[in-house]
């Protein structure tokens, strides 16, 4: 038999799992780095734990130090006895090696946190140089896969199949997960989602997991999210031109704050020409993340100089000037607040 189950992260913000028809498994985003929490984490793990669903937390893998890392994961699972995932992929200007995810998945098991499974797709080994996964197994992790066909519909429609090329081994290993579709329509959204070729309580034991009561009554489930956390709040405006200008944006602290406020989004946007900008953002008590030579181009959508939403508690933004200065280029800040 074949299971499917979802990954989600607060991109899914208000989805409520007694509405998933097809999952029989959730991975939740929980931490990425050492500056962001997922603010949507708690809740869904709350609903899973009521509704007797399979679940598990992942962590974005980026290029601070291992341990700091798997400190600020550990804050925030909940339970570490929980089964848990990494996901290693390119961030911003941080491509991540084998070594760092090794060195990760170390330190977490040193920890304490029940890692089983990492998210590594097949592009990236190959960028990697093809070489072999087997430290992966040797440290009791399972590879979880890629591998998009294409199309939009339910999960069950758009599974290719148990023999699909995202279950070919490679670095000789073969995927525990296969992530076949972002476009899955499943309670209200479209959805990731995985594939595993066993049962539920199969994956369980591979996850060192307890095993969910098939039949377990669902209690009513907790809303992630209230309904005002889906009204966004923005302001833009102008980077101030001229060579080193600096302008300085203060946006409401992410995730955090008397209100509080949910994820906050910053993006850039050029016109005529690229604009080459020094990008920095503080973030309390952790101290200043810097991208020094950011590139804004003129052709196409505005751009995210940190590839998603800003660190928990930011407090402010700096962006300078420095090639093409005078290049007209706009700011935008959106947040989700509570």
């Amino acid at each position: 038999m074949t299971t499917f189950g979802t990954d989600i992260s607060s991109f899914q913000r208000g989805l409520d799992l007694s509405r998933l028809r097809f999952a029989s498994f959730v991975i939740a985003k929980t931490t990425e780095g050492t500056y962001y929490t997922d603010a949507c984490y708690d809740a869904w793990r709350r609903q899973a734990a009521s509704l007797g669903t399979l679940f598990a937390w992942y962590h974005f893998l980026a290029g601070q130090d291992v341990h700091d890392q798997v400190t600020h994961c550990l804050e925030h699972v909940g339970d570490k006895t929980l089964p848990g995932m990494l996901d290693v992929e390119p961030t911003g200007n941080y491509t991540p090696t084998l070594q760092h995810a090794l060195d990760w998945i170390d330190a977490a098991h040193a920890a304490g946190l029940n890692l089983r499974l990492a998210y590594i797709p097949h592009w990236l080994w190959q960028q990697w140089g093809s070489p072999s996964l087997t430290g992966l197994t040797s440290r009791g992790v399972y590879l979880v896969s890629s591998s998009y066909p294409g199309g939009t519909g339910t999960p069950e429609a758009l599974y290719p199949g148990d023999g699909a090329p995202g279950w070919q081994a490679y670095g000789g290993v073969t995927p525990l997960l296969y992530q076949f579709t972002d476009q899955a329509s499943d309670g209200g959204q479209e959805l990731d989602y995985n594939a595993h070729r066993g049962s539920v309580q199969q994956l369980a034991a591979f996850l060192h997991a307890s095993t969910p009561a098939p039949d377990s009554p669902a209690q009513p489930p907790t809303s992630p999210t209230p309904t005002e956390d889906n009204v966004p709040a923005f302001a833009t405006g102008q980077v101030t031109p001229g060579p080193g200008a600096v302008t300085i944006l203060c946006p409401p602290p992410a995730n955090s704050g008397a209100l509080p406020w949910g994820d906050v989004w910053f993006s850039l946007a050029s016109d005529w020409g690229d604009a080459h900008v020094r990008v920095a953002v503080y973030t309390h008590p952790s101290g200043w993340k810097v991208l020094d030579d950011f590139v804004v181009p003129a052709a196409g959508p505005r751009v995210i100089p940190f590839g998603g939403p800003l660190p928990t508690n930011v407090q402010k933004i700096s962006v300078k000037r420095t090639v093409n200065p005078d290049v007209p280029l706009a700011w935008l800040i959106e947040a989700a607040h509570r």
